[in-house]
């Protein structure tokens, strides 16, 4: 059982991710708490850019997973529906890059004037069940290490949402993040935990 981490040194870890940039691997029981892990992860500010990745085509259930007053079509907001990406290209290989490529570009773009400060951009990849069964889990921890990269260059802050029962792909992408947290919901409330390597872990907080 790993150590359990206190207020203050959680404090400090999350302000050195954040000043740094960082990967944090959300992993949720049910589609509610993806939906509120999103708000909560995307930021409260309406002007911090977004980066958004996912299977989801209906406006109005992505708009439930964007803070209050940030609507799908803000400028500071980048969908991009990898779908069609991964449904175009000749292999699954080239799909993974194609992805890859669309979102560095998508956070290149709200990087290119310099002026983004630690921790404001934002980019959440949810959906990463259909994602992996097109192009496999090993293509899928490759473009969201090179995705990383992209967002540890402007110290921005990736989130990757995953099922919380699939366990293995889990696993096999906790390594590569700075830390993992666990969503669940019990009595109609939302709890969250957070794991940091080498750290321990929080007891269960309200989201």
């Amino acid at each position: 059982m790993s150590a359990e981490l206190q207020p203050e040194t959680f404090r400090r870890a999350l302000l050195r991710m954040k000043q740094g940039g960082c990967s944090v691997l959300v992993s949720c029981e049910d589609d509610l708490c993806t939906k509120r892990a999103s708000r909560r992860t995307l930021g409260s500010l309406p002007d911090y850019p977004r980066v958004v990745v996912t299977a989801e085509e209906d406006d109005e259930t992505l708009g439930e997973r964007l803070p209050r007053g940030v609507g799908v079509g803000s400028d500071s907001v980048s969908v991009v529906g990898f779908r069609n990406i991964l449904d175009e290209a000749s292999t699954p290989q080239a799909g993974a890059d194609g992805l890859c490529d669309t979102v560095c570009d998508a956070v290149d773009t709200f990087g290119a004037s310099g002026s983004l400060g630690p921790g404001e951009l934002r980019l959440s990849v949810d959906s990463m069940a259909e994602l992996t069964e097109t192009v496999g889990d090993d293509r899928t921890v490759d473009l969201l290490g090179g995705v990383t990269d992209s967002v540890v260059g402007v110290r921005g802050m990736a989130y990757y949402h995953v099922d919380a029962d699939d366990t293995p792909f889990r696993d096999s992408l906790a390594a590569s993040c700075d830390a993992q947290v666990d969503v669940r919901a019990e009595d109609d409330k939302i709890y969250q935990r957070w794991h940091l390597p080498e750290h321990g872990s929080t007891r269960w907080l309200h989201l």
